[in-house]
Parts: structure tokens; C-alpha cells; sequence
């Protein structure tokens, strides 16, 4: 008997082939529903996103085994052409953005920032030829499935699919605070996905099938456009064009994309750089960078080149810190939770800890492990606590399977001793390393229940086994980000506090509806005196005004340069950044060497894009109620009054 995942719609419940992705009767994106919560899983899926429950395969029904025919497919069903499959793939889309499109149709276009991802098959008018009709058709389909898989992944929105091309969205309908950095990872994976698939096309069919992408970052207005009868979910705007000229100009397998997105993903991806590249439709070449891959060490988008400032307005907060960490050093266990909104530094205020603890003197010094939680994780089981095992174990992002499994066993080896083979097959389960058909065997043995139950022991022996050589410091970073599995076996960490030099640091935005925050809630409820909790808040105007003039190294500004930058920024460090980024890009001030000065208007009264991103991130997520009020009270002004914002939403019905 063979076991693979059951096909059926959550939508509407039909029975679809066992190696179907897309409903063949709604156009529904396929998964596996968690038997816990319910939750709609991607096929390949070991856990459950949403609980972390160990998903269950159930015996696929044999070849006319309780209805008739091929798999349950209907005859209705049977031997459509690739329009019909093309419309079931371009439904597919996550619910949210489902929903966000349904509502955009009431109004007309909306201007948004947007990433566009172009990909298409290279020289498919020649592969048509070579192979059967039928043969092409199932070829771009499968194609076709494994490019939605890696745009979905990130929550990005297919928005068109064109015979043998697909255009992608990344932050419309709903916007994301990174979506550049999702749509240059999705596009690798996709690349990555279809050379495994192209090997396949190779030995069945004797073609070359291969593909490439481009991208790039511009301003779009998108809503639904057509008639009663027809339409669709789209954007206009030459960003799109853009993005198509960088496809058509990348050799195959490869991904280009134009400067307006590497100056949001250079600090993740390794990138060559192109120079400028002519492109058809455009009187200036374009710069251009080709994606090789994820860097090893990413950097952060935070900072200017060039431009460096001390750590302003947070020393109160350091010094409480610094007090943690000595006790810690003295064997006293300490938790800290520090809470803020997007850009007021929990980061950097963490980067300063660390760097004042590592140059702190005497002995006892404390060994960092570092978890930091990805925008898209929610969707990834236990990644976040992956992330956190690497940084214990001493490896590397980018590191080979043989490296991470040569460190887990001589860590574990090094901390459990001859207990190493009770804990060693969880730990190397749960980062998806291979393991022994004995360790195996006992890993599958146990219900899924189980299995969490062990994943967190395992997790927590070695953490205890580790604060025992040296004192060690846990730090969580955008908890907020957290996937809910992850956050289950920390809670089995934290406790550490009161039993050994553990120090456990969790940064998050208070956002009490992320899993992240049962989290918090626990900590508080358990830790008591052992927590202390530091809540950062918008940046005096005076430490503002210190900010700017470190970054641009000069002690008096001119008011016509400090007081926009002030203004716009409202106390937020990140902001102050972004704002006199946007203000050098667009020559609104010039200079150097103590000598910055204004030299117009341009600029100043635009949000930095950085920021728009964050703010469509945050506004997305609103009720559409909300979304309404918040439009509304935009066309005020800044400073209103409630009276005011109810007598206009009074008018508009």
C-alpha cells in the first residue's frame, strides 16, 4: 500500500488526484489539513505551520478504489487544455490576499510600491517543436506548479500567467515590510526548484527546459481593471515593463534584477555587478545585478554608507543590561524582554549590549546564540528555533550538510557524553539532517505529541549542558515574527533562568496577536523578579536632533535641513535614517565634511520607500473598516480632531 497526502479541497471538498497541487474543480490551492487546528499545509509539509502537529499521511485509494476512474478525477475533468489549468493556477492565492482583492474591486486604482517578478521558459518556441502537444501541456504545467509553490511561499500574488511566462506581486495586494528580499528569494528557489525539474524534462522528453527572472522595485497603481464580464486583479506601471526588459536579458537560470530593487536586497544577496545593460523599450541602459545567492552573513538594511553615529538616547536601557550580564557572569540566571515599535532600535540596542558584555573585563564572560525570526517564517515550522540551534551549535548560514552534521555530533558529544545517543536523533530530526536507519526508527516511533516533547528536551539539555562550561546568553530577535511551533519549545527554555547562568533575552514589537507574544505572556507570568522589562520609546527631540548630526558629522544644522528631518522622522531612529537617505538620494541636501547643507524642496515632503513598505505592512493587516477610516483621515490632514474625523466619515455614509 502506498502512502502519500490526501488530496482533497478544503474549499469546496472534492477528491483530486493524489499527485495534484490545484483543485481541478474551484482552482484552490491543495495541502494537507492539520488534523489539530485545521490548518491547510503545503503537500511536502513534515509539521503542521500553524501548531507544529506532526502531519499525518493516510493510504492514497488505489486506481478504482471507491469511485471510478483515474484517481477520482471526473470525466468533466479529464483531458482539459492548459487554459483551463492556467485559470486554476492563477486562482490559487493564499486567503488573505484573496480577500484583499475582493475588497480592492470597490475602488478604483490604488498606488502602491511594488516588486514585480517576470518569469519565463528560455526559447520555448523551439521546445514546443520538439516535443507533442500533450507533452508540452504537461511539462509547462508541472512548470508552472513549482514557480506558484516558491512565489506563494512568500506570499507573494501571481497575477498573470501568459502561455509560458508568470508575473508575480510582491506587496500588492498586501504589502510586506520586505517584500523585495521575498520576491529575490522566491525567485531563486524557483530557479532551484526548476533545475531539479529540468534534469526530469531531460530524461523523459530529451529537451532543455530552462528558465530565468527578472525583477524590479517600482511605483505601480494596481486594482481589478476590465469589464462586468472580464477582469482581473492587475497593476500598471513601467516598473512592470521593467521587470520583463530584465527577464528577457538574463541568461538562463539566472535571475536579474534592476538597481531600484538590489538597493533593498544587497545587504542579503550576493550580487554581480552587470554595469549598465541596454534594454529594448528604454532610451537610457540600465543598471543591472545578477543574483547568484543568499549571503552567508546578511547584513541589515539599517544604516547609511558612510554615515555613523553612536548609539543615541538609549543609554539608561544599556546600563540596564550591562546589569543583567553581570549577574549572569556571577552564576545568577536573568531574563530580559524588550518592547518596541518597528525602528526604535531593540536591534542595535541588543548589538550595543553584546558589544559592551564581550568588552566587559574580568572573567566569566558570556557566550551569545543569537535566533533571529524571518518576516515569512510563520509558515516554516520551528524555524526560528532552527535559527537559534545553528548559533548554539557554532554554524554557519550557507554550511553543507556534512558541516552541520559534523558539528551536532561533536557538540553533543562534547555535552552529553555517553547520553549523546539519547538526544542526539531528535536535535539532528529537527534540522532535517540525516540520520541513522536506527535513529530513525526510533524518531518515527513516537506520536507527533511526543515528538515536540522531545524536540524541547533535547533542546533544553543541551542549553543546560552549555551554561554549565560557560555562561550563555540566549537572545531571541522579531519575536513578533516567531512561527507558532517555535514558540512551544522555547517556552521549554526560558525556565533555565532560575536553575543555571542562562541569560534569556526575547526583542519583540508589542503586537499581543502574534504567537510571539504567548511568549511574552509566559515569561512575565513565570520569571516574576527574574525579568526585567525594558520598553523603548520614541527618541527625545534633542536625541533626534544629536542623530542627525552625528550622521552627517556636523554639530549646528541649518533649521531649513533639521527641522523636516525631525519632523518627518517623529522620534524614530530608523526613520531618521530613511529620511536623510531619501533626502541625499534626491539632492535635497549636498555635502560632506561638515559642510551638509539644503539645497531644495525636492524630497521632503515624500515618505522614504523603506518606509512606505512599512507602513502599507501595517495598514494591510487592518480591517477593511479601518483601512477606510484611515483613508478618510489622510485627506484631513496630519492633525485633526475627532469631531472633525466624525463629522466627514458622517458625510460618506
Amino acid at each position: 500500500m502506498s502512502y502519500n497526502i490526501p488530496m482533497i479541497c478544503a474549499n469546496c471538498g472534492f477528491e483530486n488526484s493524489v499527485d495534484a497541487r490545484f483543485c481541478q474543480n474551484c482552482g484552490q490551492r491543495l495541502g494537507l489539513v492539520c488534523q489539530t487546528c485545521g490548518t491547510l499545509n503545503a503537500p511536502e509539509a513534515r509539521f503542521c505551520k500553524n501548531c507544529g502537529e506532526q502531519l499525518e499521511r493516510i493510504p492514497a485509494l488505489k486506481r478504482g478504489e471507491g469511485a471510478e476512474g483515474d484517481n477520482h478525477r471526473p470525466s468533466s475533468a479529464r483531458g482539459e487544455g492548459t487554459d483551463r489549468r492556467l485559470q486554476q493556477l492563477a486562482a490559487a492565492t493564499s486567503p488573505p490576499p484573496r480577500e484583499k482583492v475582493r475588497l480592492e474591486g470597490r475602488r478604483t486604482g490604488e498606488r502602491r510600491q511594488v516588486t514585480c517578478l517576470f518569469a519565463d521558459v528560455v526559447d520555448s518556441t523551439r521546445l514546443v517543436e520538439q516535443v507533442d502537444a500533450e507533452d508540452w501541456t504537461e511539462i509547462m504545467n508541472r512548470a508552472f506548479e513549482l514557480m506558484a509553490e516558491a512565489i506563494q511561499r512568500y506570499e507573494g500574488t501571481i497575477a498573470r500567467l501568459m502561455g509560458d511566462a508568470i508575473l508575480a506581486f510582491f506587496g500588492a495586494p498586501v504589502a510586506h515590510e520586505d517584500d523585495p528580499r521575498r520576491a529575490v528569494q522566491a525567485a531563486l528557489d524557483l530557479l532551484e526548484a526548476t533545475g531539479e525539474y529540468a534534469a526530469q524534462v531531460k530524461r523523459r522528453y530529451g529537451v532543455d527546459f530552462a528558465m530565468r527572472v527578472g525583477l524590479n522595485t517600482g511605483p505601480v497603481v494596481v486594482g481589478v481593471v476590465g469589464s462586468d464580464l472580464v477582469s482581473e486583479y492587475t497593476a500598471m506601471g513601467d516598473a512592470i515593463n521593467l521587470a520583463a526588459r530584465m527577464q528577457s536579458a538574463a541568461p538562463p537560470m539566472t535571475a536579474l534584477i534592476a538597481e531600484s530593487t538590489y538597493r533593498f536586497v544587497e545587504p542579503f544577496f550576493d550580487c554581480v555587478d552587470l554595469g549598465l545593460v541596454a534594454v529594448k523599450g528604454k532610451t537610457e541602459a540600465v543598471h543591472a545585478y545578477r543574483v547568484r545567492a543568499a549571503k552567508a552573513q546578511p547584513g541589515s538594511l539599517r544604516g547609511l554608507a558612510g554615515l555613523r553615529s553612536p548609539m543615541v538616547g538609549r543609554e539608561a536601557e544599556l546600563e540596564r543590561l550591562a546589569q543583567l550580564s553581570q549577574a549572569v557572569r556571577r552564576g545568577i540566571g536573568r531574563a530580559a524582554l524588550i518592547v518596541g515599535e518597528a525602528g526604535l532600535g531593540k536591534s542595535r540596542l541588543l548589538q550595543e549590549w553584546r558589544a559592551t558584555d564581550e568588552e566587559a573585563p574580568g572573567e566569566g564572560r558570556m557566550r551569545w546564540a543569537v535566533g533571529e525570526a524571518a518576516s515569512y517564517g510563520r509558515g516554516m515550522p520551528y524555524s526560528l528555533a532552527i535559527h537559534l540551534l545553528h548559533s548554539l551549535l557554532g554554524i554557519v548560514q550557507g554550511a553543507r550538510e556534512a558541516e552541520r552534521l559534523a558539528r551536532l555530533q561533536a557538540v553533543t558529544a562534547e555535552v552529553f557524553g555517553r547520553r549523546q545517543a539519547e538526544f542526539y536523533p531528535y536535535l539532528g530530526h529537527l534540522l532535517g539532517l540525516p540520520l541513522a536507519e536506527a535513529e530513525l526508527s526510533e524518531v518515527r516511533m513516537v506520536d507527533s505529541q511526543e515528538l515536540r516533547r522531545r524536540y524541547g528536551l533535547a533542546t533544553r539539555e543541551l542549553v543546560r549542558g552549555l551554561a554549565r562550561r560557560q555562561p550563555l546568553a540566549l537572545a531571541l530577535d522579531d519575536m513578533h515574527w516567531a512561527d507558532p511551533s517555535s514558540v512551544e519549545l522555547l517556552r521549554e527554555l526560558f525556565p533555565l533562568v532560575r536553575e543555571e547562568a542562562v541569560l534569556f533575552c526575547c526583542l519583540t514589537r508589542p503586537e499581543d496577536d502574534a504567537p510571539g507574544w504567548t511568549l511574552v505572556e509566559a515569561m512575565r507570568e513565570s520569571l516574576q523578579a527574574s525579568l526585567m522589562e525594558v520598553e523603548l520609546h520614541s527618541l527625545a527631540e534633542a536625541d533626534s536632533g544629536r542623530l542627525v548630526a552625528n550622521l552627517l558629522g556636523v554639530e549646528r544644522l541649518p533649521e531649513t535641513l533639521r527641522e523636516p528631518i525631525l519632523k518627518k522622522a517623529d522620534g524614530n531612529p530608523f526613520f531618521v535614517e530613511e529620511v536623510i537617505r531619501m533626502l541625499i538620494e534626491r539632492r535635497a541636501i549636498e555635502g560632506g565634511n561638515g559642510a551638509w547643507a539644503a539645497k531644495g524642496a525636492s524630497g521632503v515632503h515624500e515618505i522614504p520607500d523603506n518606509l512606505q513598505s512599512l507602513l502599507l505592512a501595517r495598514i494591510d493587516r487592518l480591517p477593511e473598516t479601518l483601512q477606510h477610516t484611515l483613508r478618510v483621515a489622510a485627506v484631513i490632514g496630519r492633525q485633526f480632531s475627532v469631531e472633525v474625523l466624525e463629522e466627514v466619515m458622517g458625510e460618506r455614509g
